[in-house]
């Protein structure tokens, strides 16, 4: 059964993209994006040039300005289960709702145990 939900899941993100791309190519932004893009590739081709000349006429190889703050590595996941009704929260900090209600309800101690992973 679960690969039939898999499949019946992906059909349906299938026609949802195919349903946006049909969206996306009557826009008329769209349409102006693909014809500059088709007319630079032609000048590109005429004047025998490459996308990496090109960034470089314009300066997108100069080194990007470093931020002075370092990016914390992402919370890793963690998986609880809970044993009376099987549901589980998978959850990167402590502010899940499910989880809290739990907390409140069984124990802080209690439900730490049933962390998976």
């Amino acid at each position: 059964m679960r690969k039939l939900n898999a499949y019946q899941n992906a059909l349906a993100e299938l026609e949802a993209l195919q349903n946006k791309i049909a969206s996306l190519e009557q826009s008329d932004e769209l349409k102006k994006g693909l014809e500059f893009k088709k007319k630079l590739e032609a000048l590109m081709s005429k004047y025998k040039m490459s996308s990496e000349d090109l960034l470089s006429m314009f300066g997108a190889n100069a080194a990007p300005a470093k931020s002075s703050g370092k990016r914390r590595a992402p919370r890793p996941v963690k998986v609880y289960k809970n044993p009376k009704t099987g549901e589980t929260v998978e959850t990167r900090g402590g502010n899940h709702k499910t989880l809290n209600t739990w907390k409140q309800k069984y124990g802080k101690e209690k439900v730490e145990s049933w962390l998976v992973s």
